[in-house]
């Protein structure tokens, strides 16, 4: 029984190695598309990057908050160059 966890345990391991591996050029081609999302931000005035956050919904609750207590009028959650693992609070002021 342990040899069969054992097994499946490696396989799953070694699928998701080969998946990463796939996904490699995509995750490169995206960098180009985060130095975009910044020239947009910049242009749109939300220049201040605040603070880089592991997840999209706590940067959504981090901007959110810092509008409800008046430090900034909008912001934006960008991917980082980690992405989909690094999201980047930026505010316009």
């Amino acid at each position: 029984m342990r040899v069969r966890i054992a097994l499946s345990v490696y396989t799953a391991i070694t699928v998701a190695g080969l998946g990463l591996s796939v996904v490699s050029p995509a995750i490169a081609a995206s960098a180009s598309m985060s130095q975009r999302v910044t020239a947009v931000q910049a242009a749109e005035s939300l220049d201040v990057h605040r603070e880089k956050f592991m997840t999209l919904n706590g940067c959504q609750t981090a901007g959110q908050q810092g509008i409800d207590r008046g430090h900034w009028d909008r912001y934006q959650c960008a991917e980082g160059s980690a992405w989909p693992w690094v999201w980047n609070l930026w505010t316009n002021r």
